[in-house]
Parts: structure tokens; C-alpha cells; sequence
């Protein structure tokens, strides 16, 4: 039976007869000097791109037509390209212009209708002078009237690619610009030409490898650094039952403004970390296939949103399609780093940019000694005749007393976040002063126990929700959130006590933590987590001015600044640009979204930070697969985190928590301590170092190796398996 050849060995066989009938047709006095010759072309020349610049490990080659470059490692002789190399003639003028050009836009014209303006396909000038490292191009097109400046600089670890903000020209008054996309195909490959993956920030962190994918998926990842913008999209569910329960998990963010390539069979690889514009851009990632096959990862830049714009305040009025007025405005910057040899793997990027953090000073290694994360509920409200009523569900005297019975079982080193302290319930947010519900035992109970607890050595933080804003309980006329359209935002919750949440403005909710801080810290105590603003960024419409998340961004990193040197601050899923400001990181995904096009789980942000700080994982009752999800915790060194009440969650059935079916401390209690236990020994073995490398094995064992030299093996599967000498059972861990 005939066996389909590969595509990289067709090209080759190609390659070989065209060479052997070119050879057969030179005169034999050509071949003199021969060899000189193809090595002055190896040196200064790469598929059409001359070399301008270089260092000790890298070396630069551009081609002046669509400013496409090449990036070559010294040592190796691999090199990865900006521009498609081959032409499977499948392509149109519009694709090709797309594979080969350095910037790429698509504009808005005075309909609202998009097209593609690239370096190929338009009449483009191009100034171009070369630097020591590299070169700068003014790009102009002349049809559209826009422009910008095209920064390129080799650096010792890689490429920089800036366009600045002040550059950009748009002198028309047809077109305008939609989107900026930077080296699309930077590092890009043909159907299964190159053996390795696409690197995309989902979850954790998930590969998308380089085989053939056979025309299967006609879309790939895409999504919205720093999660999606609710100033333009509407609050949904994706699946409900009954109306009122989604069955659809969300996708998760992106909480890390990277994406990467790695070409494993020539040893080389770049992590793209996008510096500037993160907070307006996407992360695109598709594999061969999707339109075109080709294999990509690349950033992409919104200048300018779509919207629809009601026309009317009923249902069934009409609406308008408008695009944003005005452009946003930042530098727009792309960091590829670039690695090779042993390092040119996920486990590298994961490396680089943990380095990288630390270098420029966003990351700081913090004490990070094991805790079990124990966080209880205080009190929910369900609806009464009249109001609400209170449901309690966790006091101060129970916390005490549950802290005392995990002694008896040597959980001493406890973590814990209190939601539902405050007076009126979890659900009467903001909070703008220290004041305990006396359901729990009140203000004066709290803070002894805060007190005490930290004697005791248990770190103690009181939650606070400072997004978000209950209209059923708070004010909430003025000061919150309207979108772009200036129809004002609304969370649907889906339950029955409280169905919306709205959003505080970013000054508002800065105005009001501070008020908060205020009032608690006087009390001599100071541990606060913050959520809603450590994983949220949303652009708004205020007293007629529209606020980009630039805008959003800014504001919440000053606000986490002035906090961070008032207490000690923890924050919920924060994203990257906030690391700095948290002493732990709370709720780490361990899982992807499970896209149908990814291939592999790897978890990324957890080498990124372990080591650094004390990471936690989501909470294990919610988890179908406990016995997986602890050995997710094994293999990425994260920290267990329970959902803990004293009375049963039934009491929780008419509240808006009611989709918590399981947390009462005695269901609970002998897992925490078998974790506590399992987990604090493995940690006490690589306290303080960090994950160097980690490797998926062909047998289903995942491999991490820690700076300290202790190995962790980690065994999915339903039966056992042989790594490196070590046996290890099913669904089971080795440490060596």
C-alpha cells in the first residue's frame, strides 16, 4: 500500500531534480570558485534577506520590499523567518501580502467596511535607515493616507519591533486605521515542514503542535489580552438551563501578554512578550489550515472598535454599526526572545520570561513557604417577605474552632481568605468601611481573631470585590460603568436574590478602597485581598468622554501601588501587569479551555512563578476529578485552596450562591489534612527554587526538574510506568 509522503520530503525530491538540471545545463568553468561564492551567500544572505546587523548569539537579515526579516541563531546555523519562504501557489494577492509584510492593517472606511492595507499589495513609500542593531522605515500609504514608523533593534536575546503612538498618521478622511498587526508570521512554517508547536496563553498554557492538520479546524485561538472588553459586548451566558444556569464553562483569560513558536527539530524557538499595547490587543494563534496553511502566532493591535449604537430605548427599535471616533493611543511593542538547543521548548519561554520579569524589575522574589488555602463563607442573604434575610454560614467562633480541630490533625500552616465578612453579606459590595456583620460576631470578634490568627502564625486576609456594585442594596445612580454606546453595563448573575451587579468606575472604585483602607487599617490590622479589579479592564463612557483600557489599566495599577504600601496585599488572578503588586497569586488556572485545536496542556505561568511567589490553585470542591486535579498541584507546585462552611452549602439554595453544592468543614477536613500533609513534604523539598524544566513523556509521565536538582514524576495514566528508573504507580507521584 502506497504511503503519503510527507510535505518536507516532497520538497525535497522537488529541490533535488531541480538542482540536478541545473547542474547538467551550467558550463564546467562556473564551478570554479564555487565554494567561496556559496559561502559569501551563506554569510550575507538568507532566502532574499540581507544581513544588516549581529551580535555574539544572533544575527539580523531584512528585505527592504516588505521589510520581512530573519532571525538567525549563530551557534546552530537555525534561523526563523517573518515571511513565507514557499509558495504553494494556493494563495491569493491579499494572503500573500498578509504572509510576507512586516506591518499589516485592516481599515475602516466611512461605511464601517474593513479591508487589508500590507506592504505588498499597496502603493507604499518606505524610508528606510539602518542602525547599528537595525533599522527604522517610515511607511506611508499613499491611497489611504496613513502612516507610521516601523522601530526593528537585535538584541543580544532577541528582536525588538516598536511602532511609537506619535508616529502614526492617518491624513485621510476615507480610511482609518482597525487593527496593527507586527511580524504576523514571524516564525511561521508550512503544513508539517517543521517538527514542533504554537505556544498560546490559554489557561495555564496550551500547545498547538506543527503537524498537518488536514483542513480539520477552519478557525484557531484568538482572544483579547487581559480578557474580553465589556465596554463593547454584552454580559451573556453561553449555555443556560432553564434560563438560569450556565452549563458552559467561560474560556479562560489571558492573563500573560505572550505567545510563542518552537521549531523542535531545528532547535530553535522565540517567546513573544507583547511590552506595550498588550491592553489592546488580541493573541492570535492558527494552525495550517485555517484559511491558509500556514502556521502563525502573532499579536494583534485595536486602534479602532466596531459597535452598534441603539437607536432607540426598546427591544425592538433600530441601531447603528459606528466604529470608535478616535483611535487609542500607545506605543506598540513586541519583544521576541529568542532561544535554542535544549532550550528551545515551552519549559524555555516559561524560563525567559520569568528572567525577563525579574530583570526589569515586574517580578521580585518573594518568602514562598507552603500554606493549605482555607477560605470560608461568612453570610449569603435569600429573600424574605419583605428584603432580604440572612443566612449564616460560617462565624468568627467557628473559624476558631475549626482552626483548632485542624491543629489536632497538624494543619497549622493555613492561608485564608474571609468572603462575607461585611455587614449586610457577601453581595453588599462595594465595602467602604471596616464593619463585620454581627451575624458572625461583629467588627470587634473579627479583628481579635485577625490578630490572633496571625500569633498563631495563619495568615489572615479579609476579600473585597471592589469592581462591583449591588443596585439592589447600594446606590448606584451615578458612578458606574456605561459602555461605549452609553447604555449602562449589566452583569446577569442568573439567580434570583440579586440578577445584575453593576461596574464602579475605576475613580470610584479607587475613592472607595481607599475609604476602606482607611477604616481598617485604624484597627491595627491589615491584610487585604482584592478582587474584580486584579482581573478586569473594560473601556467606559462617563459624562459624555469615552475611556480606553489604557485608561482603565493605569488607573488600577496606581490604585494597587497606593494599596500595596498600605497593607499586605494578595490579589485575585491578577494579571501580569499587576505581579508587582501581589504577595501571592490566588486562583491559578491549572487547566486550558480546552479548545478543540490544542494539543497539549503545559503548564507555563506556573514555571513563570513558582518559586517566585506562593501560588493557589482554584478551590478542589468544585473539581469533578479530584484525584487529577491533585496531581495538577503536584506537578505544578501550586498550593491547594478549599471553599469552606461550617453549616451545610443546602442552607445556600435560595441565595446567589447556590451553585456552591459542596463545602461544609466536616465533609472536608480529612482531605485537607492528607493534602496538607502530602503536598507541605513535596514543598519542603523544593522550597525556594525554581521549575528549570519540564517534559511530557511519550508514556504519559510528566517530568518537572526544579534548579535545587529534585525531580518530580508525575504518572496520569490508569496504570503504571518505568521513567529513568523510577516506577511510578497509576494516577500516582515520585519525587527524587
Amino acid at each position: 500500500m502506497a504511503t503519503k509522503l510527507t510535505t518536507k520530503f516532497r520538497k525535497i525530491i522537488s529541490l533535488f531534480l531541480a538542482l540536478n538540471l541545473i547542474l547538467l545545463l551550467l558550463p564546467d568553468t562556473w564551478f570554479t570558485g564555487i565554494g567561496t561564492t556559496m559561502k559569501a551567500q551563506a554569510a550575507n544572505e538568507i532566502n532574499g534577506h540581507s544581513l544588516i546587523a549581529e551580535n555574539d548569539n544572533l544575527a539580523l537579515y531584512m528585505n527592504e520590499e516588505d521589510l520581512s526579516v530573519v532571525v538567525e541563531d549563530k551557534a546552530t546555523g537555525a534561523y526563523m523567518e517573518s515571511s513565507i519562504s514557499y509558495d504553494d501557489g494556493k494563495n491569493n494577492n491579499t494572503w500573500m501580502g498578509a504572509m510576507s509584510s512586516a506591518l499589516v492593517l485592516t481599515l475602516i472606511n466611512q461605511n464601517d467596511d474593513t479591508k487589508q492595507a500590507d506592504l505588498l499589495n499597496d502603493d507604499v513609500t518606505k524610508n528606510i535607515q539602518y542602525t547599528d542593531n537595525g533599522f527604522t522605515a517610515e511607511v506611508y500609504w499613499t491611497t489611504y493616507k496613513i502612516g507610521m514608523t516601523l522601530e526593528v533593534s537585535l538584541l543580544e536575546d532577541g528582536l525588538m519591533a516598536r511602532v511609537a503612538d506619535e508616529s502614526i498618521k492617518e491624513d485621510g478622511d476615507r480610511y482609518y486605521i482597525g487593527t496593527i498587526a507586527i511580524y504576523p508570521y514571524m516564525g511561521t512554517s508550512y503544513l508539517d515542514d517543521k517538527e514542533g508547536y504554537l505556544f498560546v496563553p490559554d489557561g495555564n498554557g496550551a500547545l498547538i503542535y506543527l503537524d498537518d492538520k488536514e483542513g480539520r479546524f477552519n478557525s484557531g485561538y484568538s482572544s483579547m489580552i487581559y480578557g474580553n472588553d465589556i465596554g463593547f459586548t454584552e454580559s451573556s451566558a453561553t449555555s443556560l438551563l432553564w434560563d438560569r444556569f450556565e452549563m458552559v464553562t467561560e474560556a479562560e483569560q489571558i492573563i500573560a501578554p505572550v505567545y510563542g513558536i518552537a521549531h523542535t527539530d531545528d532547535r530553535i524557538a522565540y517567546l513573544a512578550v507583547v511590552e506595550e499595547g498588550a491592553m489592546r490587543a488580541t493573541i492570535e494563534a492558527h494552525p495550517n489550515g485555517v484559511s491558509v496553511d500556514y502556521n502563525r502566532a502573532y499579536a494583534k493591535f485595536i486602534e479602532r472598535r466596531l459597535y452598534t449604537q441603539p437607536t432607540s430605548n426598546n427591544s425592538t427599535g433600530g441601531s447603528l454599526h459606528l466604529s470608535e471616533a478616535e483611535r487609542s493611543h500607545s506605543d506598540l511593542q513586541i519583544r521576541f526572545l529568542f532561544m535554542s538547543g535544549d532550550k528551545a521548548n515551552y519549559a524555555g519561554m516559561a524560563n525567559a520570561y520569568r528572567d525577563y520579569l525579574i530583570n526589569n524589575g515586574t517580578l521580585s522574589v518573594q518568602p514562598d513557604s507552603y500554606r493549605t488555602r482555607i477560605d470560608f463563607m461568612g453570610t449569603e442573604r435569600e429573600s424574605w417577605v419583605i428584603g432580604t434575610t440572612a443566612v449564616v454560614m460560617t462565624t468568627v467562633d467557628d473559624i476558631r474552632e475549626i482552626y483548632a480541630d485542624l491543629a489536632g490533625e497538624n494543619v497549622t500552616d493555613i492561608f485564608t481568605l474571609y468572603k462575607g465578612w461585611q455587614d449586610g453579606g457577601l453581595y453588599n459590595i462595594p465595602i467602604t468601611k471596616y464593619k463585620a456583620d454581627s451575624k458572625i460576631g461583629g467588627t470587634g470578634e473579627l479583628t481579635k481573631l485577625i490578630k490572633d490568627a496571625q500569633n498563631d502564625g495563619i495568615e489572615f486576609y479579609l476579600y473585597s470585590d471592589a469592581l462591583r456594585i449591588n443596585p439592589d442594596e447600594q446606590n448606584a445612580t451615578f458612578n458606574v460603568v456605561k459602555k461605549i454606546n452609553k447604555r449602562r453595563f449589566e452583569e446577569d448573575t442568573y439567580q434570583d436574590v440579586y440578577e445584575t451587579m453593576l461596574y464602579l468606575t475605576p475613580e470610584r472604585s479607587n475613592a472607595l478602597v481607599n475609604k476602606f483602607i482607611t477604616s481598617y487599617t485604624k484597627n491595627d490590622v491589615n491584610n487585604l485581598c482584592i478582587s474584580g479589579l486584579s482581573n478586569t479592564l473594560f473601556s467606559w463612557n462617563y459624562s459624555g468622554n469615552v475611556y480606553t483600557r489604557y485608561e482603565c489599566g493605569a488607573k488600577y495599577a496606581d490604585t494597587m501601588a497606593a494599596v500595596k504600601e498600605k497593607t499586605n496585599l494578595v490579589l485575585e488572578q491578577p494579571f501580569a501587569y499587576l505581579w508587582q503588586d501581589t504577595k501571592a497569586f490566588i486562583d491559578m488556572p491549572l487547566y486550558t479551555s480546552s479548545y478543540i485545536y490544542e494539543d497539549e496542556s503545559v503548564p507555563f505561568l506556573s514555571i513563570v512563578l513558582k518559586g517566585v511567589m506562593p501560588v493557589y490553585s482554584e478551590y478542589v470542591n468544585f473539581e469533578a476529578n479530584k484525584q487529577e486535579f491533585f496531581l495538577k498541584m503536584v506537578e505544578t507546585g501550586t498550593y491547594p485552596s478549599f471553599y469552606i462552611t461550617k453549616e451545610s452549602a443546602s442552607e445556600l439554595i435560595y441565595t446567589n450562591s447556590c451553585d456552591i453544592y459542596s463545602s461544609e468543614y466536616d465533609v472536608y477536613k480529612s482531605t485537607i489534612a492528607e493534602y496538607s500533609q502530602a503536598l507541605k513534604e513535596l514543598n519542603d523539598k523544593v522550597s525556594g527554587a525554581f521549575i528549570i524544566n519540564h517534559e511530557i513523556m511519550d508514556n504519559g509521565v510528566n517530568v518537572v526538574t526544579y534548579s535545587n536538582g529534585v525531580t518530580v514524576y508525575v504518572n496520569y495514566n490508569s496504570y503504571a510506568e518505568t521513567v529513568n528508573g523510577h516506577t511510578i504507580d497509576a494516577m500516582s507521584y515520585e519525587v527524587d
